[in-house]
């Protein structure tokens, strides 16, 4: 455990970084509406103050929490040198960095957290999409509709493109192992579920070679 002597002389970020870590099991652990301030505070070891100075709410705290978590996703659609010229192999490439992504255990556990406290606390389901679905979907509309400015595919609507495709990527499994119904995808289950849904999507993109007279 972290003392709180320790966490004082750590870098900023580093006790940044910490709190979340700390905040992240508690919510998994005990849910966003019992998990409070001063239950972190004490797992951390340190002062309510302490934690207000980098968190200036529990919604905001939790807010962190999630933007952490979806960077890494982020992060791979960033990747400077994705497939751009294909979009079957664009689709292929995102569709399975996203999936190897959100059945990690402490996706999972944080989307369980969302589905069970939104009710009671809609503020954190739109945390939860603002810094999760939307974002990912805007990347992949932004890619799309390049891929339709040089001409490489006909998308009149990246964005509603993207949200169905991922979606798609998804299926139904997703929810499945959330609830607790399924195990966790294997790779070749994570390769099903992509191959079916880019065979379902890329032929509505791709533009027709003209027919020869």
């Amino acid at each position: 455990m972290v003392t709180s002597t320790r966490l004082a002389r750590s870098a900023p970020e580093c006790r940044r970084e910490h709190i979340l870590d700390v905040a992240r099991d508690l919510f998994v652990a005990e849910g966003f509406a019992a998990a409070s301030m001063s239950s972190i505070a004490a797992r951390l070891g340190g002062s309510k103050a302490t934690l207000y100075k980098y968190f200036p709410s529990k919604e905001a705290l939790f807010e962190a929490v999630m933007e952490r978590k979806c960077a890494t996703i982020l992060a791979t659609l960033y990747d400077p040198d994705p497939p751009t010229g294909d979009v079957r192999d664009l689709l292929r490439t995102i569709g399975r960095r996203m999936l190897e992504v959100i059945f990690q255990p402490d996706a999972l556990a944080l989307h369980r957290v969302v589905m069970a406290e939104s009710v009671r606390f809609p503020e954190i389901a739109r945390i939860f999409f603002a810094q999760g679905p939307e974002r990912v979907q805007r990347q992949l509309a932004a890619r799309l509709a390049a891929l339709d400015a040089r001409g490489v595919i006909a998308c009149s609507d990246p964005l509603l493109t993207a949200q169905q495709f991922l979606a798609m990527t998804k299926g139904e499994l997703h929810m499945r192992v959330i609830c607790g119904l399924a195990p966790s995808l294997t790779p070749e289950e994570i390769e099903r579920q992509i191959d079916h849904a880019v065979a379902l999507i890329a032929p509505g993109l791709e533009r027709q070679a003209p027919a020869v007279a």
